[in-house]
């Protein structure tokens, strides 16, 4: 006799349903089944403060990856406490003087993930589709009124683990179906493949985990 299902299970379904409407609203009609669903008993998202210094290091590789010089950035990184928060090879693109041509592709591209944080934060009410890029004006402007230079009476707050992992969930069904539109395309149903991977990083590092199989 099978084991009654229990409320994570019923949890799992609700997002997984919930998904799936998105991704028909979107024209997208895709088998998740065998994808594994990130279940809300099972994950702790980052605390605000993290979150708050994910932001800051994000912004700051992706500023550099526009152009930001090595004394600029080394200043970013002082007066906003950016040091501690920076992954290994962000320091070292930090660091570096004269980073290539395609390390700067590579790092302005974390302007996305800077945009799934201004999200998570609040700052940002929708993602949206993701079939163009964000504008980087746009997320460095957020970035510095709302969380650089914000007011005493500013008040950040990070949603809800139920809306985390609803987004996760759709950001991560959305890179299955991203690589499944790049080998055999629908018509009317573009995804940009950048915006979904760095979407896809971002999620990963919010609740903790991620997709092997996506």
């Amino acid at each position: 006799m099978s084991e009654p299902p229990t409320d994570t299970d019923h949890e799992a379904l609700r997002r997984r349903n919930r998904t799936l409407g998105y991704l028909k609203l979107w024209g997208i009609n895709a088998d998740l089944t065998p994808l594994p669903v990130p279940l809300r008993d099972s994950y702790t998202p980052h605390e605000l403060a993290a979150v708050v210094g994910r932001a800051k290091s994000l912004c700051l590789v992706a500023l550099k990856g526009q152009g930001l010089s090595l004394r600029e950035s080394f200043a970013f990184a002082d007066a906003y406490g950016v040091w501690d928060h920076l992954t290994i090879e962000e320091h070292d693109f930090v660091l570096e003087p004269e980073p290539s041509r395609q390390e700067l592709v590579q790092f302005a591209w974390r302007f996305e993930g800077l945009r799934v944080m201004e999200w998570a934060l609040g700052i940002v009410k929708h993602l949206g589709f993701p079939v163009d890029p964000a504008d980087p004006a746009v997320a460095v402007q957020l970035c510095m009124e709302k969380i650089l230079n914000a007011s005493t009476g500013d008040v950040l707050e990070l949603r809800s683990t139920k809306e985390l992992l609803d987004a996760a969930d759709v950001t991560w069904s959305l890179t299955a179906v991203s690589a499944a539109l790049q080998a055999a395309p629908v018509e009317g149903v573009t995804l940009h493949p950048g915006v979904v991977h760095e979407r896809s990083q971002g999620f990963t590092w919010l609740v903790r985990t991620g997709w092997p199989d996506a």
